[in-house]
C-alpha cells in the first residue's frame, strides 16, 4: 500500500515544475490513499479485537465443560461396585459405596504418622485429588473427595515401627467397609473405594 504513495511523492519531488491542476490531482490522490490506509488499519484493529473476544469466549466454554465433566459420575464406579476385587492385608477394597470416608486407627494402638494420597481413577487417567496426614496424636482423618460417585485410590504409607490396623470408615453409618494391616515389613498399600461427600 505504501509503494504508490512513495512513487507519487518521488515523482512530485523530481518534477521541476508541476502545473497547479496536476498538484491538486496529486494531493487528492494522496488524501485518498491516506484514507485507504486508515480504513485498513481500522479493519485490522477490529479483526484483532474480534479474535481476542472469541479467545475469551472459547476459554469460558472450556472452563464450563471442565466443570461439567467434574460433576458427572465416573463411568467406571458402577462396574467396580458390581464386581470389586478381593481385599488383602495391604489393600483394603470397599465393596459398597462409602459416604464421607475417613481413615482411622484403633484408639488403643500407638502409631506412626500415616501419609495418605487420594487419587481419582478415570477411564484414561488417574488424577491427584489431595494429600493428608494421620498424625501420631490423632486417631482419624477425613479423605478429600472432589466428585461424588467416583472411584478413588487412596495410597497409604508410614515408617516402620508399630503394628496396627488402618480402618476405612463410612462417616455416615460409622461402618468399616475395609481394613488393612500395618506391619514391620508392610508399611504401604492402598484403599480402593467409590466415595461420596455428604457436606
Amino acid at each position: 500500500m505504501l509503494l504508490p504513495i512513495l512513487s507519487l511523492t518521488a515523482a512530485a519531488l523530481l518534477a521541476p515544475q508541476i502545473a497547479p491542476d496536476a498538484t491538486a490531482q496529486l494531493a487528492g490522490e494522496l488524501a485518498f490513499l491516506r484514507g485507504q490506509v486508515l480504513f485498513l488499519q481500522n479493519q485490522i484493529q477490529q479483526r484483532d479485537e474480534a479474535i481476542a473476544g472469541m479467545k475469551g469466549e472459547m476459554r469460558s466454554v472450556a472452563e464450563a465443560v471442565g466443570g461439567l465433566k467434574d460433576k458427572v459420575s465416573s463411568p467406571i464406579s458402577g462396574p467396580f461396585l458390581a464386581g470389586p476385587p478381593p481385599s488383602s492385608d495391604s489393600v483394603g477394597v470397599a465393596k459398597v459405596a462409602v459416604f464421607a470416608p475417613r481413615v482411622e486407627v484403633d484408639a488403643s494402638q500407638r502409631h506412626d504418622v500415616v501419609f495418605l494420597k487420594v487419587r481419582r481413577v478415570e477411564t484414561g487417567a488417574i488424577r491427584l485429588v489431595g494429600e493428608v496426614e494421620l498424625g501420631t496424636d490423632t486417631n482419624g482423618v477425613d479423605l478429600p473427595l472432589d466428585q461424588n460417585g467416583a472411584l478413588y485410590l487412596v495410597d497409604w504409607s508410614t515408617s516402620e515401627g508399630y503394628n496396627y490396623s488402618l480402618i476405612l470408615r463410612d462417616g455416615a453409618s460409622r461402618q468399616a467397609p475395609a481394613t488393612v494391616m500395618v506391619k514391620q515389613l508392610q508399611n504401604e498399600g492402598h484403599f480402593i473405594l467409590v466415595g461420596y461427600r455428604i457436606d
